[in-house]
This record gives structure tokens, sequence and C-alpha cells, in this order.
């Protein structure tokens, strides 16, 4: 039972140290404003002038997302980021990070994860969901889309 248990430990784990292949530091994220944020977002790439998909990506808790958040953000929480961003994301997609203030080190923390994970477009947006409403954008409520569903009975 005890090797049944370590070899268990140890194949949940396994991936999970594969899941990073890039390391990253202050120093790749790239800083937009609100402003800066919403013209990349629309402003058309590549060959045929076509926009990237883009989004904004809330890494806090589901519980914050559903206080407050930017309309149309997907919630990602920080720690089911390494499982679930390639499957919510898609990889050519153009994602910008925010957290709720200018002090926050989550976005900094996420937007690196997302690089880590091979993300090539991530913007980190300064000062957050703060910045975001200060300069006179939307925010929404409620419950992420993106959410999991709860079980209609209590798992026993």
């Amino acid at each position: 039972m005890r090797r049944f248990t370590i070899l268990l430990a140890f194949l949940l784990l396994l991936p999970a140290s594969f899941a990073c292949d890039r390391k990253t530091s202050d120093k790749d994220l790239v800083y937009v404003t609100a402003y800066d944020a919403l013209r990349t977002m629309n402003q058309p790439t590549g060959v045929f002038a076509r926009r990237h998909k883009s989004m904004f990506c809330d890494p806090r808790s589901r519980e914050l997302y559903a206080q407050k958040h930017i309309a149309g953000a997907v919630s990602l929480p920080f720690e089911d980021m390494t499982l679930e961003a390639k499957g919510i994301l898609g990889k050519d997609t153009t994602v910008v990070v925010y957290d709720s203030d200018y002090n926050d080190v989550l976005a900094r923390a996420a937007s690196k994860r997302l690089l880590e994970l091979g993300f090539d477009r991530v913007l980190t947006l300064e000062g957050g969901l703060k910045a975001w409403e200060k300069a006179g954008n939307d925010v929404a409520t409620g419950v992420p889309t993106n959410a999991p569903e709860l079980p209609d009975k209590p798992v026993r």
C-alpha cells in the first residue's frame, strides 16, 4: 500500500515538473495601460491585417472575480493556471492579465506563468482593476461562465 501511495504521488507530481519549460523574470513582462490594452487588442495585425483573438485574464479567486471584474474577462485562478490555461485561452491569443490594484503581485506572477507555459502574447495591465475603472472602463459582477459545475448531490 505504501509503495502504491508513493508511486501515485510521483505520477501526480511528474506532469507539474514539466509544465513550465521556459524560465522568466520581471524583465520579460510587458506592461500596458488600460488604453494601450484596448488599442492592442483591437489593432489588426498579421499578413491579412486580421485581429488576433484576445482576452482579459483574471488570475484572482473566483470569489473576487464574482465581486467585480473587467467585463468579458476570463476567470483563470492562478492555482489552476498550469492545468487549464491552454484549454481556456488558446495558444495564439493575446492575453491581458490583471489583478486588483497597483501593488498586487498576482498579475505579474500569472503573466510569468503564462509565458513559461508557452504563450507569446502576454501583457500585464498596470494598476489592475483599479486603473481600469479609473480610466472609465466597464466592470461586471457575477460568477464566471467558465466556472466548474457544482454537483447536484453532495459528494461523500
